[in-house]
């Protein structure tokens, strides 16, 4: 095991600690999807929080606490829990194509709610291979979201 996933793996079993919860941590780094963090088990919906917020700021503390390691690398890390971000890329690419029928329907841009980056790159890929549609973020974090329009409105806008 290497000093980052070593680290990640003690952050995430004092997280579960400090919450009194129970569950399988496991911890392994690949160079295609840095390190990957899974913690499985019944009852851990407190871990992922209302609309991922705690799974969120988990990750953020398992990025940062990597980047104290001292090897300066910089990895991508990914923290789940009893597969919510799977369920969570279903929901989000079901979304994109909702919007994305409506807005070829009405011929209009269809505005979402304000996401995080991890969500929002999970709708814009889900609609990148589509000729009719165009994606683009608007605004400032932490109310940045997503636009999702008619090609033809987007050649319009240039």
């Amino acid at each position: 095991m290497s000093d980052a996933t070593v680290t990640v793996e003690r952050l995430l079993r004092a997280v579960l600690d400090g919450f009194g919860l129970e569950g399988a941590v496991s911890v392994e780094e690949d160079a295609e999807r840095g390190v990957v963090a899974v913690i499985d088990g019944a009852g851990l919906e407190p871990l992922v929080g209302r609309d991922g917020e705690v799974i969120d700021a988990i990750q953020y503390l398992a990025h940062q606490a990597i980047m104290r390691t001292g090897d300066g690398e910089r990895r991508r890390v990914l923290v789940d829990v009893a597969g919510y971000r799977e369920r969570r890329r279903v929901q989000l690419e079901r979304l994109a194509e909702h919007a994305a029928t409506e807005a070829l329907r009405h011929q209009e841009e269809i505005e979402l709610d304000a996401m995080t980056p991890h969500d929002r790159r999970i709708v814009h890929l889900a609609l990148a291979g589509r000729g009719d549609i165009v994606t683009r973020s608007e605004g400032e974090e932490p109310h940045r979201r997503i636009v999702v329009l008619p090609a033809a409105l987007a050649a319009d806008d240039v």
